[in-house]
C-alpha cells in the first residue's frame, strides 16, 4: 500500500466511523478479512480494529475442541498486512446495501 492509498484509506475509515446510522461494527462482525481471520470488533475512536481465527487445542484431538485467538491491530498493522484497503472495500459495501448509493 502505498503512502497516498493508506492516507486515502486512513480518511475513509475515519469517514466510515462518522456514520451513525450504520454500526458498521455490528454488519461485519464474523466476516472473513482473510484466510480464516475473521472481524470481531471496530473501534473507530481508537483506529483499532479486532481480527480473530479459530484455532484447535494442540492436542489435535476432537475433544480438546477449538478457541478465538484475537489479535488488536491498529490501522497502520493492517495495512501492512494488506487488510486496511479490504476493510474499506467491505465497509463501503454494507454503506452501499444499506442506503442504496
Amino acid at each position: 500500500m502505498t503512502a497516498v492509498e493508506y492516507g486515502l484509506a486512513y480518511i475513509g475509515f475515519e469517514g466510515f466511523g462518522k456514520i451513525k446510522d450504520i454500526d458498521f461494527a455490528d454488519e461485519l462482525w464474523g466476516e472473513e478479512i482473510s484466510d480464516g481471520l475473521t472481524i470481531r470488533g471496530i473501534d473507530f475512536e481508537d483506529g483499532l480494529v479486532n481480527l480473530g481465527k479459530l484455532v484447535e487445542y494442540p492436542c489435535g484431538w476432537t475433544c480438546c475442541g477449538t478457541y478465538w485467538m484475537e489479535l488488536e491491530c491498529n490501522l497502520d498493522q493492517l495495512a501492512s498486512k494488506d487488510y486496511l484497503g479490504k476493510l474499506i472495500d467491505m465497509m463501503d459495501d454494507v454503506l452501499m446495501v444499506k442506503t442504496g448509493i
